[in-house]
C-alpha cells in the first residue's frame, strides 16, 4: 500500500461488521497521505444508511 501514489480517501462507518474497525485504520495509516473519515451510526453499507454524509465526505476530498 505504501506504493500507492494517488490521493486516498477510506470513508467507512462506526459500526462496520464486515471490514474491522483496525483494519481499516491501518490500511489508512498504510497509504501516504490517505484520508480517513469514518462515519458514526452506520456500518459496512455508509453509502445506503447516511447517503448524505458519505456524499459530504466525498465531496469534501475531492474539493480538498
Amino acid at each position: 500500500m505504501a506504493a500507492i501514489t494517488v490521493p486516498t480517501a477510506i470513508v467507512a462507518g462506526d459500526h462496520d461488521e464486515a471490514i474491522l474497525r483496525a483494519y481499516t485504520e491501518k490500511m489508512a495509516a498504510l497509504i501516504p497521505g490517505a484520508k480517513l473519515v469514518i462515519l458514526p451510526d452506520a456500518s459496512h453499507f455508509v453509502m445506503l444508511q447516511a447517503p448524505e454524509e458519505y456524499t459530504a465526505a466525498v465531496r469534501a476530498f475531492i474539493d480538498g
